[in-house]
């Protein structure tokens, strides 16, 4: 639900009730609101963690990361906030907040970070790092800015633009390590 209708938007008692739990069962499990925030956003970072990842493992003929990129940047995934990513659907947002849903989300984003730098074809770690820090950004950046923009046409162009983009760049750096 958070995903799907921002931190703000969703209430104690909602969630309850869509958990088939009373709003006084809440206390037994949480302390506090913002307890309950930052355990969905962990747990949201963990289930994007693992679909990233799987994604952007080599099978095949696709090498690289270039599974994750024809994946991530599709017209499904932009139009199903509630079950994808959470960088994109709560990445602003948590931008705003303090506390433990922020804290929460920076060690995740770090844990994200560190297992796909594994599969970038840089020689140093600090090369691998960088590289995924900037491929994560374009990806969730443009699907945000899909979700954003009025119209299927210029929504559609941005995530054609940067999947264009970034598998030119995967296909470039995989070349690039090949002949090295």
């Amino acid at each position: 639900m958070f995903r799907e209708r921002g931190l703000d938007n969703v209430s104690v008692a909602e969630l309850m009730a869509q958990a088939g739990l009373t709003h006084g069962g809440f206390y037994a499990h949480f302390g506090s609101r913002d307890e309950l925030v930052a355990e969905a956003v962990r747990f949201a970072l963990l289930q994007s963690a693992h679909r990233i990842y799987l994604s952007a493992l080599k099978t095949g003929d696709t090498p690289g990361y270039a599974k994750l990129i024809k994946r991530y940047l599709t017209a499904e995934h932009r139009d199903n906030p509630h079950s994808g990513c959470v960088l994109a659907s709560l990445g602003a947002e948590i931008g705003r907040e303090e506390g433990d849903a922020k804290a929460v989300f920076s060690q995740g984003f770090d844990e994200l970070i560190r297992l796909l730098a594994k599969l970038s074809p840089e020689r140093t770690r600090s090369a691998r790092r960088a590289h995924i820090l900037s491929v994560i950004s374009s990806l969730s950046g443009a699907l945000i800015l899909a979700r954003a923009v009025n119209g299927k046409r210029g929504s559609e162009e941005i995530l054609a633009s940067v999947r264009t983009t970034l598998l030119a760049d995967e296909k470039r750096r995989q070349l690039e390590h090949a002949v090295c």
